[in-house]
C-alpha cells in the first residue's frame, strides 16, 4: 500500500503537480477509497430494470419518483439508478437484451436528474464554481451528470459540459469562469487514455483549479496511477462529500 502511493505520488509530481499537492493527493484519495460505503441494489432498483427492458415508461418513472421521494437522491443514484444503468449494460453485454432498452433507460434516467437539477436553486456568485465534463470520445455522462446535482445542492456553483468535451475548450471554459475546481469522468477504460491527456494539459495550463478525477473507467488500480489529479470514490454522494469539503475550505481561505 505505502508503495502504491508512492508510486502515485511520483506520477503526480512527473504530470506537473507540485510536491506538496502531490503528497496531499496521494495521502487522501486513497482513504476515499477505502470508507467508500458498500451499499447492496435497492428493490427499487429491480423495479426500474424491469420496467426498462418492458419499454414501460410509466412504471419506470415511478420507480425513480418513488425512490428520490422516499431515499432521497443521494441514495438514489447510488443504490437504485446506477445499479440499474450497470445491470442493464451487462444485459447488453450478455446479449440479454438489446441497445434499444439501454438507451430507453438511460433517457428517462436523464430526464428525470436533469428535471431535478433544475429546480435546485442556484449558488450565489460567492460559491466556488466547479466544472464538470467528460474527456474527449467518452459519452456516457450520466454518473457525471447524478454529480453534478449532488454538488448544485451543496450549494456549489456548477458548470457542467457534459460528454465529449476537447480539451482545449475544457480549458477555456475554466479559465474564464476562474473555477475552483475541474472534474473529469472516464466511464470506460479506453477513455482512460484521453482523461488523462485532458488531466495533463490542464496541469501544465497552470490554472489555478483543483483536479479531480473519477469514474469507472480509472477503478483503483495502476491504470490511474499515472493520471494527475485527486481520484475519487465511485459512490457519487461520497465524491460530492468529497469535493464540497475541498472547495468550501478554498473558499473559507479566499474570504478571510
Amino acid at each position: 500500500r505505502d508503495l502504491a502511493v508512492i508510486r502515485r505520488m511520483a506520477a503526480l509530481v512527473g504530470a506537473g503537480i507540485s510536491a506538496s499537492e502531490a503528497a496531499e493527493a496521494a495521502r487522501v484519495e486513497r482513504p476515499l477509497a477505502e470508507i467508500e460505503p458498500v451499499r447492496e441494489d435497492h428493490a427499487l432498483a429491480d423495479a426500474l430494470v424491469t420496467a426498462a427492458v418492458a419499454y414501460d415508461e410509466p412504471a419506470a418513472l415511478a420507480a425513480i419518483r418513488e425512490a428520490s421521494g422516499t431515499l432521497g437522491w443521494r441514495v438514489t443514484l447510488d443504490v437504485v439508478l446506477m445499479p440499474a444503468l450497470r445491470r442493464m449494460g451487462q444485459f447488453w453485454s450478455d446479449d440479454r437484451i438489446v441497445s434499444a432498452s439501454e438507451h430507453f433507460a438511460s433517457e428517462v434516467i436523464r430526464r428525470e436528474i436533469s428535471a431535478a437539477y433544475v429546480n435546485v436553486q442556484a449558488a450565489g456568485v460567492e460559491a466556488p464554481t466547479v466544472v464538470l465534463a467528460c474527456a474527449e470520445d467518452e459519452r456516457h455522462e450520466l454518473g457525471l451528470l447524478g454529480l453534478a446535482l449532488l454538488l448544485k445542492m451543496e450549494g456549489l456553483r456548477v458548470l457542467y459540459l457534459g460528454a465529449d468535451v476537447p480539451a482545449y475548450d475544457l480549458i477555456v471554459a475554466v479559465s474564464d469562469t476562474k473555477s475552483a475546481a475541474v472534474c473529469l469522468s472516464a466511464t470506460l477504460a479506453s477513455s482512460t487514455g484521453t482523461l488523462g491527456r485532458a488531466a495533463r494539459n490542464i496541469v501544465s495550463s497552470k490554472l489555478r483549479t483543483k483536479l479531480f478525477i473519477g469514474g469507472p473507467g480509472l477503478g483503483n488500480g495502476p491504470e490511474a496511477e499515472g493520471v494527475p489529479g485527486i481520484q475519487l470514490p465511485q459512490s457519487l454522494s461520497a465524491a460530492a462529500d468529497a469535493i464540497t469539503k475541498s472547495l468550501r475550505g478554498v473558499h473559507k481561505e479566499v474570504s478571510e
